[in-house]
């Protein structure tokens, strides 16, 4: 049976101004990854594919990614196409990766076709004798293209998303976890409204603000720098999604930003 819609993760895996693409024979060049299985998520697909593709090692990419907030999505015409891609229609999901340091990036899974992993030029992802279809093309230079800069990728609230995106809001609150302890000064992200994906904007860390509690942190900056006008209206906030106690295992950090588009 087709379905109406399939859903696919890909990863574009990003070293030394270059991108990692599978090529398949002499068939032509796509994305590594796949598609979802029923209920799967798009990360805990992306951690199968990796797995199956390229090994557990491969998995370090997944450490610190930018999520890619606009979908490529598209239908089939040819009923055959559709049938082999078991849809009438698809939507792609793409993340990038600067996490592949030290990582030899092999294609591993026992398939009939000679597939291979080749590093190739940003420029590749819009060359026609590389990614063959025009809208595709299109997507990668409008979407990918232009976020190649960004190491990782936050998602916030439309009311934050807003206050950032006008400049009332330049602290943004976070656990201090694994995630948050591989970005610095410097670093360019990808922050997008969680409730309209398709809305993003490039944002520059200035600062982490690392404290053992919000209330030690709000004593070094202004707790209204962060979207909140006080200490009651932020735990009510936060403890919505997070516990107490939750909180008072993990540090915490004011991540102070600017946008820069």
């Amino acid at each position: 049976m087709i379905k109406n819609k399939s859903y696919s993760a890909y990863i574009l895996p990003i070293h030394n101004d270059k991108v990692a693409l599978l090529r398949y024979g002499k068939d032509g060049y796509g994305p590594i990854g796949g598609r979802l299985d029923d209920g799967e998520k798009f990360k805990d697909a992306l951690r199968r594919e990796l797995t199956e593709e390229l090994g557990e090692p491969s998995l370090k990419m997944l450490n610190l990614i930018t999520e890619i907030p606009a979908a490529y999505s598209f239908k089939h015409t040819d009923p055959q196409r559709a049938e082999k891609r078991g849809a009438w229609s698809e939507e792609h999901h793409y993340f990038i990766s600067h996490e592949t340091e030290n990582l030899d990036l092999k294609f591993c899974e026992k398939r009939n076709e000679n597939i291979s992993v080749v590093w190739l030029d940003f420029t590749s992802l819009t060359d026609p004798q590389i990614i063959q279809i025009d809208d595709m093309r299109d997507f990668f230079a409008k979407h990918i293209m232009s976020n190649l800069g960004c190491r990782f990728s936050m998602s916030v609230r439309n009311k934050y998303f807003e206050m950032i995106k006008s400049g009332q809001k330049d602290i943004e609150l976070r656990a201090y976890d694994e995630k948050r302890k591989k970005m610095k000064t410097g670093d360019k992200f990808l922050l997008f409204d969680a409730e309209n994906p398709d809305e993003y904007i490039i944002c520059e860390i200035l600062n982490m603000h690392v404290a053992p509690d919000f209330e030690s942190l709000f004593k070094k900056i202004d707790i209204k720098r962060s979207g909140f006008k006080d200490m009651t209206e932020l735990m009510d906030t936060i403890t919505k999604f997070v516990s107490r106690e939750e909180l008072t295992h993990e540090q915490v950090v004011g991540i102070e930003i600017k946008r820069i588009r």
